[in-house]
């Protein structure tokens, strides 16, 4: 049975209320369970555009661990911060590139292209969509993640 962080929806929630009205997505695996993939869960992962990455600095200070800047690596590129709330980690990244093997840069993966999740709650919850991730991942070299999620839809 896949496992999710204990405060995964508290979470989720207190995301949507901080963020409404910006530009991001829940992405990756937990992205995933919240449109019913039975996924594993050990963070939380979320797509912005670069005013919303830097703008988490200030809406997420009390949960901050390292500060969204950019950062760029042999494999990714982004304005990258970390939080944890209610003790599950919170990673933003914001206008995220993933290089290829062959050396190539992807587009900034678009927190525009979401989709809406109507959960009842005062604030709705926008995630990515399944293709996205199942591009994402296939960037990432994540095959196993990949088939995963290929098994279930």
């Amino acid at each position: 049975m896949p496992n999710k962080p204990k405060n995964f929806l508290k979470v989720v929630l207190i995301l949507a209320e901080r963020l409404k009205g910006l530009r991001y997505a829940i992405r990756g695996t937990a992205g995933l369970v919240l449109q019913g993939l039975e996924m594993n869960v050990d963070d939380i992962d979320v797509l912005a555009d670069k005013e919303t990455a830097l703008a988490c600095n200030d809406l997420l200070s009390e949960y901050l661990i390292e500060e969204v800047a950019f950062k760029e690596s042999e494999k990714f590129k982004s304005y990258f911060g970390k939080f944890e709330i209610e003790g599950v980690p919170v990673e933003i990244m914001g206008e995220w590139q993933i290089k290829d093997n062959k050396g190539i840069w992807s587009q900034p993966f678009n927190p525009s292209e979401r989709i809406r999740l109507d959960k009842g709650d005062k604030d709705d919850i926008y995630v990515t969509a399944i293709e996205d991730e199942l591009k994402m991942f296939a960037l990432m070299g994540r095959w196993i993640a990949y088939q995963k999620i290929k098994k279930q839809i």
